[in-house]
């Protein structure tokens, strides 16, 4: 460069600015063109690095090169891994060139499933075994492991590294010691405690926050409590404060707990759980920990909390809570836990510095009954949330797998029960109304989630064509249930078979009602469970309309009714494409127009929730993510098509063009 030029005049500081608004690969193409630009040009690169595998893109945008140059550094702010050949690459770069692992700061691997031609499993391992071995400078590393139990202690081994403690700032522990060997993070601000119940055991007061190294909690930002068997609140019992009064000062608490009591004559602590974690080495140590867990009370109870966090200070609280005895004993400790809540969120003057709430139950087959859940659960939840004065985000999810059916025998027509679960939504959702206006909550809340809405909030009955699934009218949603039943209709019960070999019984098959609740139940299950938007690692991260998807695995009808059922429906032969789409992006994949079909049967309920929280800027419902349209003002799906292809739809153009509808019935919610 000639001595004169800009870059030999412009300061480095300057240079990095500039740099915090060129994209990827842009970067590439400076640190190419004058060693004065190759250092600042490969700090920026590498100071953040997400691997997304599989991951999908907001549909506004064509290409992932799109996406990378508009997105990757202004918004997710890090250089993205896209392909498994890049990122066969980038790990060929590291090894060669150890020095650059340096300039990462931030690694993450999200969410992905494996691949054909490369063991992801295998792939993870080495990437954290060798930032563990060679790393000096990172601040954080998360991969979300394709093989959960393999990962822990992948992940707990690259955490007893005393290089990566150098600068680390989030710690994940499952005994006592990994938080102080060998050393304590100098930079911990976010821990998050797994610990195994044993070595509560005998200990008034495990943890003495005026003593090191304990009193390193004393200055975190973030703390997650859990346990093996989820009794969280046990591990804040064992905390004795510096003082009395004293409480901690965290800006995020999260909980786990579960009130299940022991069922006797089943044992629920196995060797194969707690061998994931070595704790349980000795058969003593069984016997203790079933004692001790029959001895403690597992009751939700915000006292324990109210002791020891100063819950006033608190902008972010998530809470995976659950009462499983309500359904066997009556017991209302999750009541009472809210009402508690309530109350001290009301002597707080609404707890303006919360700003983000998420509550999640955990999964559970006993399903309640609509008076049950409404009284037991939403009335609870919803009078503490509406308390809140400043809350910006809300996610609810009662982790419900599936529909909850009513019996015909009951004597209750679907329409009646459809006018059910409008009332159930009213009651909840109402709420955040008061007597003379609308509560803050429903003026100020700018994101609101619910994960599992369609299975938690909503009763069915054996009649398909009559319930909220069923009540869009346009001929493409008429032409899926069509392809649904060419395809995968009939579908064999084989619950009761003992002998799976034996040839099947042609008359225990589902109805065809029944078959599109199965189907379409099966996309539902996917898209509450596997779905997962890959946020960034900043202050502000719910922007959803700037950040890739990953949306599971692709054929998931193909893969759980023709390929795992070998010959059925003429499997060998059938239509899903799998060889020529791969990857499930077709828009004619039966998986996506059922995502579709589930777009527009949620249209009258995303109205309905838009009329309630005015200044929603996304919401999630049932894995849907919606962004507001701020010039038709109205929310619209970010990553799902609204839209049926031109190519499905031919068939019906000359019906389309002539104004006739599909015959019903039909559900009907707020009768739209």
């Amino acid at each position: 460069q000639p001595v004169d030029s800009v870059v030999s005049i412009l300061p480095p500081s300057i240079i990095t600015e500039v740099f915090q608004h060129v994209d990827q690969y842009d970067l590439l193409n400076l640190s190419t063109t004058c060693t004065a630009l190759y250092s600042l040009a490969t700090d920026r690169l590498y100071k953040r690095v997400t691997v997304l595998l599989n991951a999908e893109f907001p549909l506004r945008f064509s290409t992932a090169r799109d996406y990378v140059s508009e997105n990757g550094i202004r918004y997710m702010d890090s250089s993205i891994i896209l392909t498994l050949d890049s990122l066969v690459k980038f790990l060929s770069t590291m090894n060669s060139r150890p020095d650059l692992i340096q300039k990462i700061k931030f690694f993450v691997f999200d969410k992905c499933q494996n691949l054909e031609k490369i063991d992801v499993n295998a792939v993870q391992s080495n990437i954290i075994e060798f930032f563990g071995a060679n790393a000096r400078e990172l601040n954080f590393l998360h991969i979300t492991f394709v093989d959960f139990s393999t990962g822990i202690v992948k992940l707990t081994n690259f955490l007893r590294n005393a290089n990566i403690r150098n600068k680390i700032f989030k710690l994940f522990v499952t005994k006592t010691s990994e938080l102080y060997e060998p050393c304590i993070p100098p930079s911990l601000t976010n821990l998050f405690l797994m610990l195994n119940e044993v070595e509560l055991i005998d200990q008034e007061y495990l943890f003495d926050l005026s003593k090191h190294p304990y009193d390193v909690f004393n200055s975190l930002f973030t703390l997650t409590c859990s346990t093996n068997h989820q009794v969280g609140l046990e591990i804040l019992r064992k905390f004795k404060l510096f003082a009395p009064g004293m409480k901690l000062k965290l800006k995020a608490l999260s909980l786990f707990h579960c009130h299940k009591e022991a069922v006797e004559g089943r044992s629920e602590f196995t060797d194969e759980y707690a061998s994931q974690f070595s704790l349980l080495n000795q058969d003593n140590d069984k016997v203790l920990l079933e004692k001790y867990m029959q001895q403690i009370s597992k009751k939700l109870d915000f006292s324990v909390i109210d002791e020891k966090v100063e819950v006033a200070n608190l902008t972010h609280l998530y809470l995976k809570v659950e009462c499983i005895e309500q359904r066997h004993s009556q017991c209302n400790c999750f009541e009472t836990f809210f009402k508690d809540l309530t109350k001290y969120s009301e002597s707080h003057g609404g707890l303006p510095n919360l700003v983000n709430l998420e509550v999640e139950s955990f999964p559970n087959l006993d399903w309640l009954r609509p008076h049950q859940i409404l009284e037991d659960i939403l009335t609870p939840l919803g009078g503490f949330v509406k308390t809140l004065n400043n809350l910006t985000r809300l996610a609810i999810d009662f982790s419900t797998p599936g529909f909850k059916m009513f019996d015909n025998n009951m004597g209750m027509s679907t329409w009646l029960l459809n006018k059910l679960n409008e009332s159930l939504m009213e009651s909840f959702f109402l709420c955040f109304f008061t007597a003379s206006n609308k509560s803050n909550l429903v003026a100020n809340l700018k994101t609101l989630q619910l994960p599992d809405f369609l299975t938690s909030f909503i009763y069915y009955k054996p009649d398909f064509l009559e319930s909220l699934l069923h009540t869009c009218q346009c001929w493409g949603c008429a032409l899926v249930l069509e392809k649904l039943a060419e395809s995968f209709y009939p579908i064999f019960n084989d619950q009761d078979d003992d002998d799976l070999d034996e040839e099947r019984d042609e008359t225990a098959t589902l109805d065809l009602e029944s078959t599109y609740y199965v189907l379409i139940g099966y996309i539902l299950g996917k898209l509450q469970a596997d779905r997962e938007v890959c946020i960034p690692i900043k202050e502000k991260t719910f922007s959803y309309r700037n950040y890739p998807i990953f949306k599971g695995q692709p054929h998931t009808l193909h893969n759980g009714f023709h390929k795992a059922t070998g010959d059925q429906n003429g499997a060998d032969a059938c239509s899903c494409a799998v060889d020529e789409d791969p990857q499930g992006r077709s828009s004619m994949n039966i998986d996506n127009l059922v995502c579709t079909y589930i777009v527009h049967q949620l249209e009258p309920i995303i109205q309905y929730l838009s009329n309630i929280f005015t200044n929603l800027d996304n919401l999630m419902i049932h894995g849907i993510y919606y962004e507001i349209d701020k010039y038709n003002d109205k929310l619209v799906p970010i990553f799902d098509s609204s839209e049926y292809p031109a190519q499905f739809l031919e068939n019906k153009k000359d019906e389309m063009d002539r104004g006739v509808k599909p015959s019903g019935p039909f559900g009907y919610f707020r009768n739209c």
